[in-house]
């Protein structure tokens, strides 16, 4: 489980003019809330979230958050609940934080990773499709793994991998069906080409239509002159 310390000061403005100038300096406007916590609107340094977004963890990170008001500094554990990015530019528009408890379960989705070469791929010319990605889990904060690794080498087309074939560590409950497939290898998708001959064929036959309703129609018009 990856845990990081992020600086964020109080903010008593909100709005959309407020965080639009807020931006403008290089900074996020974001909110911290909880089961037990009244809502605290934040101010962010963007640089700071930036290396939290990026790494493998995601969103399940565990933050120590350090919130100055001016007059003292509040420390809170928080996770990310939400990332707001601009779907075009693709900067940080908004961040929620959610509050945790050590000593308390929470529900959290992990991402699975798939490891190795299919055969069905190398060797069959199968397609591996990832059919879940993440898998939804309860644990202890301190207790939430990074992702779920699964080996796909001894997969042939056909084969499929499911929730009940990780390796899930104490302490972890997982919240889906045994059942429930992760990925799967799958014949490779067949392209029927048509002949040029036939295609020529029937080209000549249209052709040929268009031409003999032309030629009934320059009739019926003679035979009206």
């Amino acid at each position: 489980m990856t845990t990081v310390a992020l600086a964020a000061q109080s903010r008593t403005e909100t709005g959309k003019g407020m965080a639009r100038s807020l931006r403008r300096q290089a900074l996020t406007p974001a909110v911290f809330y909880g089961p037990e916590v009244d809502p605290i609107p934040l101010i962010l340094q963007t640089r700071d979230l930036e290396p939290l977004i990026t790494t493998g963890a995601g969103e399940n990170i565990l933050i120590d958050l350090n919130i100055e008001d001016g007059k003292s500094t509040q420390s809170h554990r928080a996770m990310i609940k939400e990332i707001q990015v601009d779907p075009v530019k693709q900067n940080i528009l908004h961040v929620d934080l959610y509050a945790i408890s050590m000593d308390k379960k929470i529900s959290v989705e992990v991402p699975i990773t798939l490891t190795g070469t299919a055969i069905g791929v190398s060797e069959e010319g199968g397609i591996l499709q990832q059919v879940s990605r993440t898998l939804e889990v309860s644990c202890l904060p301190d207790r939430i793994p990074d992702a779920f690794e699964l080996e796909v080498t001894d997969l042939a087309i056909g084969d499929s991998l499911h929730v009940s074939d990780l390796e899930i560590p104490e302490g972890i409950e997982v919240l889906a069906e045994d059942e429930l497939t992760i990925a799967s290898v799958v014949p490779p998708t067949k392209v029927e080409e048509i002949e040029p001959e036939v295609l020529e064929e029937e080209e000549l036959e249209e052709g040929e239509e268009v031409e003999e309703e032309a030629e009934a129609e320059t009739k019926e018009e003679g035979d009206k002159e």
